[in-house]
């Protein structure tokens, strides 16, 4: 027992402070872990709000697009003719396209309004009916006719923000209008009722989120215009409209957000839970104040370390006591301990392992983030090459109409007008339907390699672009005449081209080159090939070229780029087609080299 004693007097004074330098170090080590984290859930909130926040400020935009193409067509201003003659009744070809266009491009009804007098001429609508008039009882107070006064005042597109109409039922509407020109004279006004299912659709997104993470886009008032799916019952987009008392969400974040700041910082939600909050305000119209904001629980993203560290206070203390033990009555079987510490370091290993393919997966779905917003990103860009691209032959569709009515007015219809009418509108609307064919095999989500020629790839990207290039006033020569085949990604290598083809354009509308250029030559070496695009923008400032393949780092203003159009090109070229991508400074522009191997 003597010798007993003299053990624990030697070994306690070592082994309890051990203990006590073990526990802190592993409280020190815990709040690295805690502060990793945190920065990793702001780094993917901050992902979710801007992606999210990007896709909201895009779908006001092609709101916008659609609703002022549609008041300069020619349908548009035929029917707002049509109610100042005898013929006040819509053609069934009129109706069924203002149906078709409602529904495909999801608005909830069309209206057409005298600007004067505030009397609906058209409406798709079966509570509202042609002749009503906006200044009556009924409609006066509504959106609608706030709206249409808004339209009527400033001569110009015009929003008028998410609100209960008494109306409509009380239903949430949201109205965007703008304003119809016939003749450079001011005729009537052209109204969307918005539907908030795509704001929804965009919100409600959360596909690798974690189970608490919430997404809001907050009103003026700070109403919660659109929720998530996951938001408290107190807090939702009815509730919020219903009783502002009880819906508003009035945290620090908001108020930040609503003043046109964006930041991060960890508070207190509308439901008193402590979360990591991302938020930013929303650059939409000047009739809209929004701000969007995402959240994630902190104890969720805390929830390993806090495990982590119940466990080792949990185990130190079951350690000591074991020790205390080991000392008092069986001091010479040390050698348990020594198991028991191997064991608890491969456990720990185990863990440790396990964090890293997480991580990994994690990873993996952040570049797959990035690739759906760069074909975002491009599929804009797409849309306004369909709109070059159809403009010519909409306007010789519509002169053989012309010709068609003038001869039939005249009484010279003949039938061969009518075979010839029919045999080049047929012409005319196949190769508008070639265009959609085109860019919706470009869109086509093949991911296998196949064998194409690289001149005919390089082709299909120039016809995408071309009609945008002739607008700006830049010419493309293409050098290309090798009619060499390889085995690789065909649209990749387009989507890469694509890119190229639009900061080329953006750089020399930016440099306000007079004669700009792009250059385009295919080089074929002994195990390989280079594509080389020179253009004549101006080139880069030499400080920040080698930054260009960063995420999120662009040159242009912030509401031009999203600084992800490079990275991606690199990442297809490198890590997917198992090439080079380079840029260099070269002859007052930028020359691009994309280096792939022949097969």
């Amino acid at each position: 027992m003597n010798i007993h004693k003299l053990k624990i007097r030697k070994v306690a004074p070592v082994v309890v402070p051990f203990i006590i330098f073990m526990m802190l170090l592993t409280g020190l080590s815990l709040g690295k872990v805690k502060k990793i984290l945190i920065e990793q859930a702001y780094s993917k909130l901050t992902t979710s709000r801007d992606m999210k926040k990007q896709q909201i400020e895009e779908f006001f935009s092609r709101t916008v697009v659609d609703i002022e193409i549609l008041a300069k067509s020619q349908c548009i201003k035929s029917l707002v003719n049509s109610f100042d003659s005898s013929n006040r009744y819509l053609s069934y070809q009129q109706e069924e396209f203002l149906q078709n266009y409602t529904k495909r491009y999801n608005y909830m009804n069309m209206l057409i309004i005298s600007p004067s007098s505030g009397i609906i001429k058209y409406t798709q609508s079966k509570i509202l009916k042609t002749g009503d008039n906006l200044n009556s009882e009924k409609l006066k107070d509504s959106l609608l006719n706030k709206v249409w006064q808004r339209v009527a005042k400033s001569k110009e597109t015009r929003f008028v923000d998410m609100k209960p109409d008494k109306p409509f039922g009380g239903r949430t509407m949201m109205f965007v209008a703008t304003p119809i020109y016939i003749n450079d004279k001011f005729q009537a006004i052209l109204v969307f009722q918005i539907s908030d299912s795509s704001l929804s659709k965009i919100i409600n997104f959360g596909e690798g989120y974690g189970e608490t993470q919430k997404d809001y886009i907050i009103g003026s008032d700070s109403s919660v215009d659109i929720n998530g799916t996951q938001c408290a019952l107190t807090h939702s987009t009815r509730v919020s409209i219903l009783n502002l008392k009880i819906g508003k969400c009035t945290t620090d974040v908001t108020q930040h957000a609503l003043c046109g700041q964006h930041g991060k910082q960890v508070v207190k939600n509308c439901d008193g839970e402590r979360v990591l909050s991302a938020y930013s305000s929303l650059e939409i119209a000047q009739d809209l104040n929004w701000a969007i904001i995402s959240e994630i629980d902190e104890k969720v993203v805390l929830s390993i370390p806090n495990n982590i560290r119940d466990a080792t206070i949990r185990d130190s203390m079951l350690f000591i006591f074991i020790i205390t033990v080991v000392i008092l009555f069986f001091i010479y079987k040390e050698s348990k301990y020594e198991e028991a510490v191997t064991q608890k370091n491969q456990e720990m290993n185990e863990t440790l392992q396990s964090r890293v393919a997480q991580e990994v997966i994690k990873n993996r779905e952040h570049q797959e983030l990035l690739f759906q917003q760069s074909k975002m990103a491009s599929m804009g860009e797409m849309i306004g090459n369909i709109a070059h691209q159809w403009r010519q032959p909409l306007n010789a569709l519509s002169a053989l109409n012309v010709g068609l009515a003038m001869r039939y007015k005249a009484g010279k219809l003949t039938n061969n007008d009518v075979a010839v009418f029919k045999e080049k509108s047929n012409h005319i609307i196949q190769k508008m339907s070639d265009t959609i064919n085109d860019f919706r095999n470009f869109f086509y989500p093949e991911k296998s390699v196949e064998r194409f020629r690289v001149d005919r790839a390089i082709d299909d990207a120039i016809n995408f672009i071309k009609d945008s290039y002739r607008i700006n006033n830049i010419k493309i020569v293409n050098y290309t005449s090798c009619e060499l085949d390889i085995e690789n990604h065909k649209n990749e290598l387009i989507q890469v081209l694509l890119n190229i083809f639009n900061n080329s354009k953006d750089a020399i509308k930016e440099f306000n080159s007079q004669n700009g250029v792009v250059i385009i030559d295919v080089i074929i070496l002994e195990n390989s090939l280079k594509i080389t695009i020179q253009d004549n923008g101006g080139g880069i400032d030499q400080e920040i070229i080698d930054r260009v393949f960063e995420p999120y780092f662009t040159t242009k203003f912030k509401d031009e780029g999203t600084g992800i159009g490079l990275y991606m090109s690199k990442m297809i070229i490198e890590e997917s087609m198992g090439g080079k991508l380079k840029l260099e400074n070269r002859d007052s522009g930028v020359l691009t080299t994309i280096k792939l191997a022949i097969n």
